[in-house]
């Protein structure tokens, strides 16, 4: 069983690394690093953050996150504004510019893979789809989940 496991998991890396590397170069990005466009994910989808929990988050420094943080304001996609709740604390917030490029880098990524789906017969897409499910699961991160669990 662990044979087929590892064979399993040595041929699924490389076609899950490159899937997302053609998706990526596929599409808008203005040349977001993976950090730039993870920060940017998260501050879309769970709100603001202070710059230490996004630091943790990415499992940086925060003088990098910072940096990461600079870039996304030079670009208009975020901004930083004192924390309510302890003014020496800063939050870091996605601006309406930032949900914008989102919104359309979100949509020309899942155009690229809808016409790619289109391409393919039925019992490929529907094998796909029901490796969903499973494929999620690879996902959990319980360190990355305490962290947003314990913002919210």
């Amino acid at each position: 069983m662990t044979s087929a496991i590892t064979d399993l998991a040595h041929r699924l890396r490389p076609l899950v690394f490159r899937l997302y590397h053609q998706v990526r170069r596929q599409t808008p990005q203005l040349t977001l690093t993976l950090t730039q466009g993870s920060v940017l994910s998260e501050l879309v989808n769970g709100g603001p953050r202070r710059m230490s929990a996004l630091a943790e988050f990415e499992r940086v420094k925060l003088p990098s996150m910072t940096d990461v943080v600079g870039r996304l304001e030079r670009l208009g996609l975020a901004t930083r504004r004192p924390d309510p709740a302890d003014g020496r604390a800063v939050l870091v917030e996605v601006t309406d510019e930032g949900l914008r490029f989102y919104a359309e880098l979100v949509t020309a990524r899942e155009e690229f893979l809808r016409e790619r789906l289109i391409a393919m017969d039925d019992t490929d897409r529907a094998a796909i789809e029901a490796a969903l499910p499973a494929l999620a699961k690879l996902l959990v991160d319980a360190k990355k989940e305490a962290l947003i669990s314990d913002e919210r």
